[in-house]
């Protein structure tokens, strides 16, 4: 029995990313990612089972980079942030999970077979899942600290945004840019818990209300 390596584990992966780039998935064969690592095609089914599990076993590493890379972010020098890169912290969550969904277009589609895993695999992904919801709850409380967010449930909010990515990812038009995703899901965000839309839209309503209430006690005027 075949002692699993690590190393080669990610000269598998290496070369499944490669071929996976450059042909549609349903003609990468096991037998081609593994000539291309050098390894017999016995070696491959020692670390996966399939060529799906493989390809799933590379969307998670991607997304682990990806939430690692959003809490190093949030965590260099949190003390020297100035208030208006604090105040950027939910945009640029948003903005990396955006890219992320854009550079792995089938994490969506992957993600439904997470269902079926059991054991640490389950785990691991339930854990990272988590992490995120966590990083963004964190970024919506640093709004909320200085008055650019007015949000009674950060948590709440977080599980929301990554539903509405996913929902952009798997539903939305066709050709949308990358950028104009993250921009139209930040906008969304900040009109429904944004400390200035709040503001304006009371100020709209307290208007409206001293007009109603104007109109209310002013004589009537003769009709002509």
């Amino acid at each position: 029995m075949q002692v699993p390596n690590q190393q080669k584990r990610k000269l598998i992966l290496e070369a499944a990313a490669r071929l996976f780039a450059s042909r549609p998935f349903h003609k990468v064969l096991l037998a081609d990612i593994a000539a291309a690592a050098r390894v017999a095609k016995g070696t491959v089914y020692v670390y996966f089972r399939s060529k799906e599990d493989l390809l799933l076993a590379m969307t998670f590493e991607a997304f682990s980079r990806m939430v690692d890379h959003v809490r190093q972010h949030l965590d260099t020098d949190i003390a020297a942030k100035s208030a208006v890169e604090e105040a950027g912290q939910l945009d640029q969550v948003v903005s990396r999970l955006v890219d992320f969904s854009y550079e792995s277009p089938d994490f969506y589609e992957l993600t439904r077979m997470i269902g079926r895993l059991s054991g640490k695999e389950r785990r691991n992904w339930d854990n990272k899942r988590r992490e995120l919801s966590d990083l963004l709850e964190r970024a919506i409380r640093a709004g909320v600290r200085n008055g650019e967010l007015d949000d009674p449930q950060p948590a709440v909010t977080a599980v929301c945004i990554l539903g509405m990515v996913r929902a952009l990812m798997l539903f939305g038009p066709r050709g949308l840019d990358q950028r104009a995703a993250a921009a139209h899901v930040c906008r969304l965000v900040r009109q429904g818990i944004g400390q200035v839309h709040r503001r304006s839209t009371q100020g709209i309503h307290h208007d409206e209300s001293r007009r109603r209430t104007s109109a209310h006690l002013s004589p009537a005027q003769p009709t002509r």
